[in-house]
């Protein structure tokens, strides 16, 4: 049996600083990996071991390989018996997703590793830690310095006297968006505007319809397709952004999943709010 072990990303980034990480991470470099993330996998991926990730979940639909892997469940349900079946010798997990499911994997002597980053800076970070675990140390590091320097170079590029007053719809029945805590409030922020839901201090807030009308966004950003509903609102007309025709719909992975691609959502957003080609 494997020796069970759970490892968290402030962990992780802590093992890189130590010299003899290389050394335990090539000798300890995973053949079969079971992802239980969206992320996870996409990051996988793009980190070169793709042929390495026998599990996925029903979520894990980028890049489109992932869809030929295995499904073992989704965010919420394990199917802990084919999980098993695969004979993974890593899990990759989040652990505030099937969290349940954690201890129980572990109980059949197999390591779990868990990676929630919570800002931008630890989506970059935890590049280099997942490249670390998996015995792709060289090109974690790589991708995590390529993704600071696009970084730099992105909001770089934010126009210094403009700012423009932004909603995001998560979900519209009951209406919800984005706050403190979240990547997109970081990202809005990062683009040079202002998330009019940015004193409700939670990640993923209800927000009321009056208060959108009374704060009256300059741009409206929906995630949940829904378009063409959100254009006919009646009380939502008198908007700026509806006014102005910045109302947008998106494609949420670029901005809610912490992947490399986070930084096409902060492009596609500073253009949505200031015009400017990237």
């Amino acid at each position: 049996m494997k020796n069970k072990a759970r490892l968290t990303l402030s962990v992780i980034l802590l093992l890189i600083c130590l010299a003899a990480v290389p050394v335990l991470v090539q000798a300890a470099a995973p053949e079969r990996i079971v992802s239980l993330v969206p992320s996870l996998t996409e990051n996988l991926f793009a980190l070169g071991v793709g042929d390495k990730v026998v599990g996925v979940t029903s979520w894990c639909t980028y890049p489109p390989e992932a869809q030929e892997r295995t499904v073992v469940g989704d965010a919420f349900n394990l199917n802990v018996e084919v999980l098993l079946s695969l004979e993974p010798d890593l899990v990759l997990a989040d652990s505030s997703l099937v969290a349940s499911h954690i201890e129980s994997l572990e109980s059949f002597g197999i390591e779990v590793v868990t990676i929630s980053p919570a800002t931008v800076e630890e989506v970059i970070e935890s590049m280099a830690a997942l490249g670390a675990i998996v015995g792709k140390e060289e090109a974690g590091k790589a991708l995590a310095a390529e993704m600071r320097e696009r970084l730099a170079k992105l909001t770089s590029m934010v126009p210094t006297d403009s700012s423009k007053r932004v909603f995001v719809e998560i979900w519209h029945e009951p209406l919800s968006t984005v706050g403190p805590g979240s990547y997109l409030d970081e990202l809005i922020n990062l683009a040079g505007g202002e998330n009019i839901a940015a004193d409700t201090g939670q990640a993923w807030p209800q927000f009321s319809e009056e208060l959108v009308i009374a704060r009256d966004p300059e741009v409206v950003i929906l995630t949940n397709f829904n378009l063409e509903e959100a254009l006919q609102r009646p009380a939502w007309q008198g908007l700026t952004a509806y006014r102005e025709g910045a109302v947008y719909e998106v494609n949420p992975d670029l901005y809610v999943r912490p992947t490399p691609r986070l930084l096409d959502g902060l492009a596609e957003l500073i253009y949505l709010i200031h015009g400017v080609e990237i």
